[in-house]
């Protein structure tokens, strides 16, 4: 069986040594170092699959094969765009526009347009280069473009505003690139990047969440280890935000399983970045700061850095970092910074351009943020309510949480009785995700308002996990985070993990609470 053949049937080893021995009789052949390359990229083996297909790149020009030799040039040009090098990312999509120029309607002009409307400065251009490919896929016919430029096609649509037109045609790329029509793995693994991303960024959890499964289900029986893991990482995100924090620590685990890298974007620094925004909802500031050591170039890496340092205090790292973010996430990080400057001003400014941008995007999430901020800002119990409802709406309960106790303290301001029952409801949401730092905050309140700010909710045992109550049970006996590691077989991380989340959903300081509490309360 050749290399192509194992190549097909996602053999990446059986391929990689396949081209390997073909080059060992002819080490200029283009195709083996092609395909060597190919073969090396889904393994995992980024930087070796990138130079073995630069060297076929030069072979192919040494035969005069314009065709391939601009193929190739197009994914040079997208790994340079990946990694930040923009410079390098332009001087090879201008070659592949050369090389193509006179080749008429041919996949491989396909594929530079799909990489022109990532490119593109605008939605309106993407959407002409997106538009482009689609019309060269349907002309020969070839699902791997025309699966990819529905999906830059969806994205730019979305973008513009129209969110319905936009997501059909993303549908329609995942039918296309999971229903067994593509054969090239990286344009299956393109289109479906594209839409997880869009629909991550439209707070779309349920699409986004569906569509992960699917995706994950999908790469792990073809073994398409480097998309698997990234669409994990997204998967975690859209777990993170809906507040299943125990699936997305799992998800993410195995998807830093399937990258050894770590400086890479494509690789661990997406998971690993996701993981840290993880630890600083939980509260846990320094292990975040050590998910995030060695990642500060990375782009990826710029939400959970910028908050790493607004949690820590320094506003003006988090301000210098804020311009490397996207545009989308960039109105969004400025109304961070600027809420934790405490500037009124400021933050009623912040809101207004949030309440824009959810206008033109059609961004539920940012409708509630923006509620949020006018509400903090003006003093408003209306807005703050708005934000509530906004945020309860999606599922995301971090941030329904957060909005209520901002709505307890103007509720307390202003002398209402309402605002005990909002700082209740508050603190029982941060107890059930484990969200230290912000329920610390909950009970601060209460504790002002004259309430006990440590009442663990009722039904609490019926809230831990399994291992959670095996947990409580070694706690209550006096066992170190060691000893219950060894205990359960676990590692002392893990172990510690489980402990904490414990301490969160009890709603006590420490493990002679929590013991005190399981044994008076029967939770043991």
């Amino acid at each position: 069986m050749n290399g192509w053949e194992l190549f097909a049937q996602a053999d990446w080893a059986g391929a990689r040594d396949a081209f390997a021995a073909g080059l060992e009789s002819d080490p200029g052949d283009p195709e083996a170092l092609d395909g060597l390359g190919q073969s090396l990229w889904w393994l995992g083996e980024r930087d070796a699959a990138i130079e073995r297909r630069r060297e076929a790149y030069a072979a192919y020009q040494r035969r005069g094969d314009r065709r391939n030799a601009g193929r190739i040039a197009t994914y040079m040009s997208g790994e340079h765009r990946i990694d930040g090098h923009d410079a390098e990312a332009a001087g090879w999509l201008a070659r592949a526009r050369r090389l193509l120029a006179e080749a008429g309607h041919v996949p491989e002009r396909g594929w530079v347009e799909v990489e022109e409307a990532k490119r593109a400065p605008d939605p309106v251009h993407a959407e002409h280069h997106a538009r482009a490919a689609l019309e060269i896929a349907h002309a020969c016919a070839d699902p791997d473009v025309e699966c990819m430029a529905l999906a830059q096609l969806g994205r730019a649509v979305v973008r513009q505003g129209n969110v319905e037109d936009g997501v059909a045609l993303l549908d329609e790329a995942m039918t296309v690139a999971l229903g067994g029509e593509t054969s090239d793995p990286l344009a299956c693994g393109d289109a479906c990047c594209t839409t997880l991303v869009v629909c991550d960024d439209l707070a779309d959890l349920a699409r986004a969440t569906e569509w992960c499964e699917a995706v994950v289900d999908f790469t792990e029986r073809r073994h398409f280890t480097p998309v698997q893991g990234w669409c994990r990482a997204v998967y975690g995100s859209v777990l993170v935000r809906a507040g299943d924090w125990e699936r997305a620590e799992s998800v993410l685990a195995d998807a830093l399983r399937a990258h050894e890298d770590r400086r890479r974007s494509g690789g661990r620094a997406l998971p690993l970045s996701v993981l840290a925004e993880l630890r600083l909802r939980q509260g846990r500031t320094e292990e975040a700061a050590q998910l995030l050591d060695g990642l500060e170039h990375e782009r990826v890496a710029v939400v959970a850095l910028v908050r790493l340092h607004l949690a820590r205090g320094d506003s003006e790292l988090a301000q210098a970092l804020v311009a490397r973010a996207t545009d989308e996430t960039r109105v969004v990080l400025d109304a961070e910074i600027a809420l934790a400057g405490g500037d009124a001003a400021a933050i009623q400014e912040a809101g207004s351009r949030l309440r824009a941008s959810a206008e033109r995007l059609h961004r539920a999430d940012l409708a509630a943020e923006a509620a949020l901020l006018d509400g903090l800002a003006t003093g408003s119990i209306e807005a703050l309510e708005e934000a509530v409802r906004g945020f309860g709406e999606l599922r995301y309960p971090l941030e329904e949480g957060r909005a209520r106790l901002a709505l307890a303290r103007t509720q307390a301001a202003a002398g209402s009785p309402l605002a005990l029952g909002s700082a209740r409801a508050a603190r029982d949401v941060f107890g059930r995700l484990g969200a230290r730092a912000d329920s610390d905050r909950a009970a601060a309140l209460l504790r002002e308002l004259g309430a006990a700010g440590r009442t663990a909710p009722r039904g609490e045992r019926d809230e831990l996990t399994a291992r959670e109550r095996e947990v409580l049970d070694l706690i209550v006996a006096g066992l170190s985070n060691g000893e219950i590691a060894e205990r359960l077989v676990i590692s002392p991380k893990t172990a510690e993990h489980h402990v904490g989340r414990i301490l969160g959903k009890l709603g006590v300081r420490s493990r002679a609470e929590a013991a005190a509490h399981a044994v008076r309360s029967g939770l043991t």
